[in-house]
């Protein structure tokens, strides 16, 4: 799964070299969708949300159904709020496109919960011609006091 994963970033990179044009509807450049759909994400995260949250993530994504299990779950336990430090456009294929996203949340009050921010490499995949995010590989997770 790594290697295959190593694979697909490599080739994505080298066809954001090649500079393939990229469009995310309507004109609107690619990256700028792509930054939309993660931060409508944690919006609808942080008003616990969850149909709205759902709805972001592409329906045939191997994280589709972990996350609908999980997301009540979440919200019922935690007080957590997240926002975007950073995003960065990576390029895309003919089916994926690819950005490193980076998420600070927080808990306060939740002695339970240890704020971090999380770098990952994070991939979007279209579905019905709107782009959704389809999964993440996390690079690393750091514990903020």
């Amino acid at each position: 799964m790594q290697a295959r994963f190593c694979v697909f970033v490599a080739s994505l990179l080298a066809v954001s070299v090649v500079g393939v044009p990229a469009s995310g509807g309507e004109g609107e450049p690619l990256e700028a969708t792509l930054r939309q759909v993660v931060e409508d994400h944690l919006a609808a995260y942080d008003r616990e949300d969850a149909a709205a949250a759902l709805k972001l993530i592409h329906t045939q994504s191997p994280e589709y159904a972990k996350t609908k299990k999980a997301i009540a779950e979440q919200f019922r336990d935690q007080e957590a709020t997240t926002e975007l430090v950073a995003f960065r456009y990576i390029g895309h294929d003919d089916e994926f496109a690819v950005a490193r996203v980076k998420m600070r949340t927080v808990a306060p009050g939740d002695a339970a919960f240890a704020d971090n921010v999380v770098d990952s490499i994070t991939l979007f995949h279209q579905e019905a011609g709107v782009w959704k995010y389809w999964s993440d590989y996390v690079l690393g997770v750091e514990i903020v006091e």
